[in-house]
């Protein structure tokens, strides 16, 4: 079982649209849809805008799914020394809560700073910084790059998660000069946190929207990005990808 996930509908649209079979439930206040994508056995579900949004329906759906792997697919803003387009393809290497903190006289002092860990696994600490299963991640990049030459280009690197949109280029400049990403997001942290703690692998894929810098929504190409997210996933089915893992 795989359960994927997006903060809206239109993220995963064309996904739903290719399942077999395709059977809604309720999933506590979550609608899901289940079926099958190239005979592996899928559940999709919508889990609104935010951490907090996702935080509670992840933790849902890990309880009921108990899935093999959860994937978040979606859209996000890339930084400009990313070198990544409008449309292309990105991967979490790790995600980055890169607003939860505090920001005092000296600048901005994150969870490790201030010894606050979020959560605790065996004895270890988490601070601002979650796991995807990296693995995973590289073979599915790789995949995508040697088996189909008309997707976009696809990088992989740290995704960092906010709250507070990076709206402007010098925030988005001083989150690039702290945690060094590629993609900037408003959910994907606190899925990896609760994958963390269910113990579920987690894989995050993104196209681009927009660029972080001063916001101009004209600049912007939503449906682009959330097509070409889709289909590149809906590509690693054909591919049979998620059944040959040993997840």
């Amino acid at each position: 079982m795989i359960v994927l996930v997006s903060a809206v509908a239109r993220e995963n649209a064309l996904l739903r649209d290719e399942l077999i079979a395709p059977e809604p439930q309720m999933c506590g206040h979550i609608q899901v849809t289940c079926g099958q994508l190239s005979s592996q056995s899928v559940a999709i579900a919508t889990t609104g805008i935010g951490k907090a949004n996702t935080a509670a329906a992840a933790a849902l759906l890990l309880h009921q799914f108990h899935p093999d792997i959860f994937v978040m697919v979606g859209c996000g803003g890339a930084f400009k020394d990313s070198s990544l387009q409008l449309g292309d393809l990105a991967f979490a290497s790790e995600e980055i809560y890169a607003d939860e903190g505090v920001t005092s006289p000296q600048g901005f002092l994150d969870m490790s700073q201030l010894d606050l860990a979020l959560a605790t696994i065996e004895d270890r600490c988490y601070f601002n910084h979650y796991p995807v299963d990296l693995t995973t991640t590289q073979h599915a990049c790789k995949r995508l790059k040697d088996n189909f030459s008309q997707n976009p280009n696809c990088q992989l690197g740290p995704f960092v998660t906010v709250s507070n949109c990076s709206g402007t280029d010098s925030l988005g400049l001083d989150r690039h000069e702290r945690y060094q990403p590629i993609i900037e997001n408003m959910e994907g942290a606190a899925a990896a946190h609760q994958c963390l703690l269910a113990h579920t692998p987690f894989m995050e894929l993104r196209s681009v929207s927009n660029f972080v810098e001063d916001r101009d929504f004209s600049q912007w190409n939503l449906p682009q990005a959330m097509e070409n997210a889709q289909k590149a996933l809906l590509s690693l089915f054909e591919l049979n990808f998620f059944s040959g893992l040993a997840l």
